[in-house]
């Protein structure tokens, strides 16, 4: 049967505590007992939620704590560690408590690191935890960037493009100087350009351009009214700048909540 004989350290008792909470836990727990001096005040038991009974009994007087630990519930064998308080028992100090103050500071400071401990380890999770929700979210974050870089050319459901192509061309008639200063002349075919001339000069009416406009697909007419209003009330400099504003709208629609905040809009 080892003996080890120490000093009191309540760090040295604490790891042996923590030692039968490990066998425990692993379904092999180890029978132990605890003397203070000569009374035992733990009996043998495998339950080391009864390891800080002997606490109970310490008092200024205290000389020596003595702790078994047994190999096995069937066999006698087992390690002993003293840990002496006072070798040499010195006078009651004035208040009474010998070195029990400092036995408790000790104590004390022994959980405090096991508290310092524990929230380092919470504090770790935590931020694990919040490592893997920020990645997720920049996951998110690049696929809204995908997805809005395929969809740079259209707004809503309308391809800018291809409204271009069509509906556009058939704004040519009274607006081919200003579809070739932003650059979409081309959208015009030859035969809209000299339909554009001719109504120029006769000032025939917006009415004699609707012809064609068979070849537009069904869900680009519903948004010939709204360009034909554009057309009646801006100019033609003025009518070249809305189209260049819904175009950077179309690269970048959320400026268009900024807008509408200075205009004083009210959106639902």
């Amino acid at each position: 049967m080892p003996v080890t004989n120490d000093k009191y350290d309540q760090l040295k008792i604490d790891k042996l505590k923590h030692f039968l909470q490990e066998m425990a836990g692993k379904g092999q727990p180890r029978p132990f007992e605890i003397f203070v001096d000569n009374l035992k005040v733990v009996t043998k038991t495998e339950d080391p939620k009864e390891f800080d009974t002997y606490e109970y009994y310490m008092n200024e007087d205290t000389e020596k704590i003595r702790i078994l630990i047994y190999n096995s519930a069937a066999t006698p064998r087992n390690d002993q560690y003293c840990f002496y308080v006072q070798q040499n028992k010195p006078e009651k100090t004035l208040n009474g408590l010998g070195d029990l103050d400092g036995i408790i500071q000790e104590k004390l400071n022994a959980r405090d690191k096991e508290y310092e401990l524990n929230r380092l380890k919470e504090e770790l999770a935590e931020t694990k935890q919040q490592l893997e929700e920020s990645e997720e979210y920049a996951e998110g974050l690049e696929r809204q960037l995908e997805a809005a870089k395929s969809n740079k050319y259209k707004l809503g459901k309308l391809d800018l493009v291809e409204l271009g192509g069509a509906v556009l061309e058939k704004l040519a008639v009274k607006n081919a100087g200003a579809l070739e200063k932003i650059g979409l002349a081309g959208l015009v075919t030859p035969g809209n350009a000299n339909e554009a001339t001719t109504i120029e000069e006769t000032n025939a009416s917006f009415q004699k351009k609707t012809d064609g406009t068979s070849d537009l697909k069904p869900e680009h007419l519903e948004y010939i009214p709204v360009l034909q209003q554009l057309d009646a009330v801006f100019e033609r400099p003025q009518l070249e700048m809305v189209m260049k504003i819904i175009g950077r709208f179309s690269e970048e629609p959320a400026h268009l909540q900024t807008v509408a905040e200075l205009l004083n809009i009210q959106t639902t």
